[in-house]
């Protein structure tokens, strides 16, 4: 082989294992680094909402209202910043039968952190949380966990594994955080779900405890009111999981 030829074909190679690597760090669906949580196809028509970077005072209450209306349950991922804030709030997501789990205590980008800065923004959202007197939500007797943005690499799942977590990622967002979406827009997103999909929306957002989330509580409207009359059940994680019969294979 030419040393032109050599060249394209390691540059190749190179370009390959860069495009698996990103596959497995971006992609909320991608298990070459380790089996997650994204969607549960089994459970038959069963949707799981959930929401991140909570709990927000402003906009969490309406979201809880909301599905109590609709007799849905959801699961919120929080951020431990906003948790010691709001005890009295995670206390009422859990009193009402919604389930709960870590998003880290300041929402770093995990795959650009140590292993022990890993270890130090989980054990710290898991103080604040259980400072308020809940703990998180389980399967297979892990804790869930979702990494911000959906973002991991093998270090970051040993590290979940070593703490006893479960990484939960999603099938389905509607890309409420995109400011320029309407709620109909980011509602359209949503509408490609079907059955044992786990649906990403945010009640909060890392950078202010109060965010305006108007556009994703119109959404989970809209949806509740589009798929309940079609026979679907809005569950939890841990619900979606059991009603797939799959636990056994998030087993530690």
């Amino acid at each position: 082989m030419s040393c032109r030829k050599a060249g394209i074909a390691i540059g190749a190679g190179v370009a390959a294992a860069a495009g698996v690597a990103f596959y497995g760090a971006q992609i909320p669906t991608a298990q070459i680094y380790g089996r997650t949580v994204c969607r549960e196809p089994g459970a038959g028509r069963k949707l799981c909402l959930t929401y991140d970077d909570g709990p927000n005072p402003a906009w969490t209450p309406r979201l809880l209202d909301l599905l109590d209306e609709h007799e849905a349950k959801a699961t919120f991922f929080l951020i431990g910043k906003w948790s010691e804030r709001e005890p009295e709030l995670i206390r009422e997501v859990v009193a009402r039968g919604h389930a709960i789990g870590n998003h880290t205590y300041t929402h770093p980008t995990m795959p650009a952190k140590s292993d022990e800065r890993i270890r130090e923004e989980l054990d710290a959202c898991r103080e604040a949380v259980e400072a308020a007197g809940v703990t998180f939500s389980t399967v297979a007797g892990r804790m869930l966990m979702r990494p911000p943005y959906g973002r991991r690499r093998p270090g970051t799942l040993r590290v979940l594994k070593e703490k006893g977590y479960l990484g939960i990622t999603w099938s389905i967002t509607g890309y409420d955080w995109q400011e320029r979406l309407t709620a109909e827009k980011i509602t359209r997103n949503c509408l490609k779900a079907g059955e044992g999909d786990i649906i990403l929306l945010h009640d909060g957002f890392d950078q202010h405890p109060a965010y305006d989330r108007q556009r994703s509580v119109e959404t989970t409207r809209n949806l509740l009111e589009h798929y309940r009359p079609q026979g679907y059940d809005f569950v939890t994680v841990p619900d979606l999981v059991a009603a797939a019969g799959t636990e056994s294979r998030y087993v530690a």
